[in-house]
């Protein structure tokens, strides 16, 4: 579609998405056809996987690459320069957008206030019991996070913000290397004084990890995403108290001997993997919390 005739830009970045990318892509060109008119950028990462290859035989699909700096801010924000959307819509490379999700988030624009909007994020259907314990967590609530008792904040698997307003913040910090989102809502909505939306029926779902090492490795990345974030908005966010540090690490405590009292009392399989896996989500995020507080020298995040 010719750069003219383009409200909204699309921006995915993608890693070693082979998994999924087909998936995400083909939901997207599915698009309602009533949807704004768009275009689709993937932005490659550094895949090693295969993944240029297929996403080159999408001819509806634009492919850039950011191939010098590692993350997705910085996907993000390659993806952004090479963009002629007024409106720049994310979604990560292991998402599907259901047909609607355009017509539903860009209508959130009306409003000349908002300058940011965010739709549901669902679980897709689960492949084993990580996943639908994954689900049953809600692990990325959007209505969660535009909740936020600081300031709302949207997350990028589902979320629009007008360019302008974009570009006034120079886009994602490249220096975060998890809740670049959280981040950028913040700072969007300080310097422009505009508000984001929630468009619940603008719904795209997550394809979440499937391995108990992976869901492990997430808690322990959004928990120290948690000090950077407190160490760039120093002043701004309460501290954490030392009380709730000592009851995180009692609630560690309770929950490896629920996970023992699983084997000890011969519980069913299910049981086992669900309280094994509420263990290794507390224990990643309090292992992030340490060292992230330690990295950072914000020792109130421990």
């Amino acid at each position: 579609m010719a750069s003219s005739q383009v409200d909204v830009s699309i921006i995915i970045p993608c890693y070693n998405g082979m998994r999924t990318l087909t998936q995400c892509l083909d939901s997207l060109i599915a698009l309602d056809p009533l949807s704004p008119p768009h275009e689709i950028i993937v932005v490659d990462n550094g895949s090693t996987d295969g993944s240029v290859e297929v996403i080159k035989t999408y001819k509806e699909v634009t492919l850039l690459y950011e191939h010098t700096i590692q993350g997705p801010a910085a996907a993000r924000n390659t993806g952004v320069r090479g963009s002629h959307g007024a409106i720049l819509a994310f979604i990560d490379i292991d998402c599907i957008a259901t047909p609607r999700w355009l017509i539903e988030s860009f209508s959130a624009f009306d409003d000349p206030l908002v300058v940011g909007a965010g739709g549901r994020i669902e679980g897709s259907v689960p492949k084993n019991e990580i996943q639908q314990w994954m689900n049953d967590a809600k692990i990325l609530d959007q209505e969660r996070t535009l909740n936020n008792s600081f300031m709302p904040f949207v997350q990028t698997a589902n979320a629009l913000f007008r360019k302008d307003a974009f570009l006034a913040i120079e886009g994602f910090d490249i220096g975060l290397i998890s809740g670049e989102d959280c981040d950028l809502s913040w700072r969007i909505q300080k310097v422009s004084g505009g508000r984001l939306a929630y468009c619940p029926d603008a719904l795209v779902y997550h394809d979440h990890r499937a391995s108990m090492k992976g869901v492990y490795r997430q808690s322990r990345t959004n928990a120290m995403a948690g000090a950077l974030i407190a160490k760039k908005w120093k002043g701004s966010l309460s501290k954490k108290s030392w009380k709730t540090s000592v009851w995180e690490c009692w609630d560690l405590l309770l929950s490896g001997l629920r996970l023992i009292g699983t084997y000890l009392t011969f519980q069913d399989k299910g049981k086992r993997i669900n309280k094994r896996l509420d263990f290794l989500n507390r224990f990643g995020r309090k292992e992030g919390m340490i060292r992230s507080a330690i990295k950072t020298r914000q020792w109130s995040q421990w």
